[in-house]
C-alpha cells in the first residue's frame, strides 16, 4: 500500500483560514497524486476543533482565530470528497506551549510542569513542556486524542516528534524523582543522558503509549496508529522517544521517522540504517519516512528531491510524507508538478486501512487476549499480552508484538520486552535470544550467562546443550564448557543421559561426555521414565539405557512416554500405548500430545500442511479437547 501523504500546518499556512482554502488545498492534493493528509488539530495548547475536554479544563473551546468554525469538521468533509484519508495531527503532543512561560496550560496548573535538574520549567528549542509522567497529564492528553476519534470520521491519529515524549533533561519534578526512589532506592542521576536513567522513563512513555494503543483500538480497532518521532537512537538519547522498542511492540500501525536532512547523502545513511538494524522485513510495511520540503527559507531543490523518492522505492519502501504543504505552492507550483510527473503520475489507490492492519497486531488484540488459570491457586492477571507461556518456577515467557519479556505470578513484568525468544525458567536459568545468540538470564533478568551460542538449549541436570559454529557441547550453570563442542546436534539431559548425533546418527552419553549407547538412530529424544523414542529405519520405537529395544520400531509417530502412556500414531490415527506397546487408549485422533496432570490434548478433524516458504511444518484445523487418563 503506497502512502503519499503531507502535513498541513496552521504555522505558515492559510489553509484553515477558510472552508474555502480548506477545499482548494483538498483539491489541490487529490490532483497532485496524495491519498492522506494530516492536518494539526493540536498546537501551543490549543485546538483547531471545538475541544469539550479544553473547554471544560481550561475554558477555550477552540483556537480564537477559528472561533465560530470546526476546521477538522470542514477539512473531512472536502477530503473525503476527493478520497484523502484524514489521520489528525497532535503536533505539540506534551508541549505545552512556544516561548510563552508554559501558556495558559501551566498557568491554570502549574503542577503540570516538567522540571530540569535545577527545578525550572523545562523548556528545549523554545517549547515548554508538561510533565509527561504525570498521571493527570496523561490522562489529559488521552482524552483529546480519544473526543477526536468518537466525534469525527476520521482514519486514525498521529502522535509526533512530541508524543510521547520528553526531552532528557526532565524527570526531576518530585512525583517523578520520589517515584524513582522508592523503585530503586536512590534519587535519580543528576547526568540526564545516564542509561539506566534515561530507558526508565523511555518505558514509562512506552507503556503510555500502549495504553494509548488499547484504547483506540478498543474503540474503534480500524483507526490507524501513526507516529512521526525523530530518527533513532537519536530521538530515544534526547526525547526519551523508544522508537525501536514502538515497533517490536507492536504499537504502530504506520511510523514516520523525521529525516529532515538537507544533504541527500545524509538522508541516504539514516534510511540505510533503518533498513539494516531498525525494521525487519516484516516489519519494513510500516516504515513511511518523513521527507522535509521546507522549513523557515529553506527548500528542498528538485535533484535532492528526486533521488530520496527514488532511494525509497529502491529499498522497498512504499511512500513518504511530506512537511509541509506550502512547499509544493512555490515557484508556481514547481514541486508539486515535479512529483505529479515523476513519482504520482498514477491515479492513487484510496488508503486501504484493511491491508495497512495485516501488517500490525490490531486484529490479534481485539478479544483474544490470554490470562492464566491455576488449579491449584488463584492467579488473576489482566489480558494484556499477545503470547503466554505456561509458568515454571514461578515465572512466564511473554510475548507483545515482536519481543518477549517474563512476569511472575501477580503478573509484574521482571524484565522488559527485550528478548527475540525465551524459553521457561529451568533450574533457575532462562534460555533467551537476542540478536541471533543465545544466553541466560536468571529471575531479577540478569545475563548470568553472556549472549555468545548460535543455539542452544534450556538446563537440565545442571547442564545445557550449547552450539558453537556447527558443532554442539554442554556448560554448567556458571557458563563454562565441560563437554567439548564436538557433536552434530544434541539435545538435554534426562535422567544423566543425553541424545548427541555424530556423522548423521543418534546415539547417548552420560554427563562425562562418554557414549553410552552407540550412534545408530536416525533420529532420538530424551529419556523418559526409563524409555527413549528413537527413529530406526523410518519407523518410531523405544529403547531402554543399554539401547535395547523394549517397543520395537513401529510407530509412523510418536512421542514420550509421561504419567506411564505415550501417544503414538498408527495407521494415519494417534492413540496411547502402555509400556509393553499395547494400545490402552484407541486410535481415534488426528494429533494427541503426552499426558500432564491426568490430562492429554488432543485435536479431531485437524491435518498437517507444509510452509514452503519457511520450510515448516504446522497442524491446523479440528477440533482440540483433552481427555482423561483411563
Amino acid at each position: 500500500m503506497e502512502i503519499r501523504g503531507i502535513w498541513l500546518t496552521t504555522t505558515a499556512s492559510k489553509v484553515f483560514n477558510s472552508k474555502q482554502n480548506i477545499a482548494e488545498a483538498m483539491n489541490f492534493l487529490a490532483e497532485t497524486g496524495f491519498n492522506v493528509v494530516f492536518p494539526v488539530v493540536w498546537n501551543n495548547g490549543l485546538t483547531t476543533y471545538p475541544s469539550r475536554v479544553m473547554r471544560e479544563n481550561f475554558g477555550v473551546e477552540i483556537n480564537p482565530q477559528f472561533q465560530g468554525r470546526d476546521p477538522l469538521a470542514e477539512l473531512i468533509v472536502e477530503a473525503k470528497r476527493v478520497n484523502l484519508a484524514v489521520i489528525p495531527w497532535f503536533e505539540y503532543g506534551f508541549a505545552s506551549s512556544y516561548q510563552k512561560k508554559g501558556g495558559t496550560i501551566i498557568a491554570k496548573k502549574p503542577e503540570w510542569a516538567a522540571r530540569d535538574y535545577a527545578g525550572n520549567l523545562l523548556t528545549k528549542n523554545g517549547f515548554e513542556w508538561l510533565n509527561a509522567f504525570d498521571s493527570e497529564v496523561q490522562n489529559f492528553l488521552l482524552s483529546l486524542f480519544l473526543e477526536v476519534i468518537k466525534n469525527y470520521k476520521v482514519d486514525g491519529i498521529q502522535g509526533d516528534d512530541r508524543f510521547p515524549a520528553l526531552p532528557s533533561e526532565g524527570g526531576y519534578d518530585q512525583k517523578t524523582v520520589e517515584r524513582y526512589r522508592q523503585e530503586f532506592n536512590r534519587l535519580p542521576p543528576e547526568n540526564p543522558k545516564d542509561p539506566q536513567w534515561l530507558q526508565w522513563r523511555a518505558d514509562i512513555l512506552s507503556n503510555f503509549l500502549t495504553r494509548v494503543y488499547r484504547e483506540i483500538i478498543n474503540i474503534n480497532p480500524e483507526l490507524i496508529i501513526s507516529m512521526a518521532p525523530s530518527a533513532y537512537p537519536w530521538s530515544y538519547e534526547n526525547y526519551l522517544q523508544d522508537s525501536q522498542t514502538w515497533v517490536n511492540l507492536g504499537l504502530v500501525d504506520l511510523i514516520h521517522p523525521q529525516l529532515y536532512w538537507r544533504e541527500f547523502e545524509l538522508y541516504k545513511r539514516d534510511i540505510d540504517r533503518l533498513v539494516a538494524n531498525q525494521f525487519t522485513k516484516q516489519q519494513l510495511p510500516q516504515l513511511i519516512p518523513s521527507v522535509l520540503l521546507k522549513q523557515s527559507t529553506y527548500r528542498i531543490d528538485s535533484e535532492h528531491l528526486v533521488k530520496a523518492l527514488n532511494y525509497n522505492r529502491s529499498v522497498g519502501i512504499q511512500g513518504e510524507v511530506f512537511f509541509f504543504y506550502e512547499a509544493l505552492l512555490e515557484e508556481n507550483n514547481l514541486l508539486a508538478k515535479l512529483l505529479k510527473s515523476e513519482f504520482y503520475s498514477k491515479t492513487p489507490r484510496t488508503l486501504d486501512i484493511k491491508e495497512i492492519k495485516n501488517n500490525s497486531f490490531t486484529h490479534r488484540r481485539i478479544n483474544s487476549n490470554y490470562s492464566y488459570i491455576d488449579t491449584s491457586q488463584p492467579i488473576n492477571i489482566k489480558p494484556q499480552f499477545d503470547w503466554v507461556e505456561p509458568f515454571s518456577e514461578g515465572m512466564a515467557a511473554v510475548k507483545m508484538g515482536y519481543k518477549y519479556g517474563y512476569i511472575d505470578k501477580t503478573g509484574k513484568l521482571v524484565s522488559r520486552l527485550q528478548f527475540d525468544n525465551a524459553q521457561p525458567f529451568a533450574e533457575g536459568l532462562a534460555l533467551i535470544k537476542v540478536n541471533n545468540k543465545y544466553g541466560y538470564i536468571d529471575k531479577t533478568a540478569n545475563r548470568i550467562i553472556a549472549l555468545q551460542f548460535d543455539d542452544a538449549a534450556s538446563f537440565s541436570s545442571g547442564m545445557a546443550a550449547i552450539k558453537i559454529a556447527d558443532k554442539w557441547g554442554y556448560i554448567d550453570n556458571i557458563g563454562k564448557i565441560i563437554i567439548a563442542t564436538q557433536f552434530d546436534d544434541a539435545k538435554s539431559f534426562s535422567e544423566d543421559i543425553a541424545a548427541v548425533k555424530i556423522a548423521n546418527k543418534w546415539g547417548f552419553i552420560d554427563k562425562t561426555g562418554k557414549i553410552i549407547i552407540e550412534s545408530k538412530f536416525d533420529d532420538a529424544t530424551s529419556f523418559s521414565e526409563g524409555f527413549a523414542l528413537v527413529k530406526f529405519v523410518n519407523k518410531w520405537g523405544y529403547i531402554d539405557k543399554l539401547g535395547e529395544f523394549i517397543i520395537e520400531p513401529q510407530f509412523y509417530e510418536a512421542d514420550i512416554f509421561s504419567e506411564g502412556l505415550a501417544p503414538a500414531k498408527m495407521g494415519g490415527k494417534w492413540g496411547y500405548i502402555n509400556q509393553f506397546g499395547e494400545f490402552i487408549i484407541p486410535r481415534n485422533f488426528d494429533f494427541a500430545k503426552p499426558f500432564s496432570q491426568g490430562m492429554a490434548l488432543v485435536n479431531v478433524g485437524g491435518e498437517l500442511k507444509q510452509d514452503l516458504e519457511q520450510g515448516k511444518v504446522y497442524f491446523t484445523g479440528g477440533k482440540w479437547g483433552y481427555i482423561r487418563k483411563p
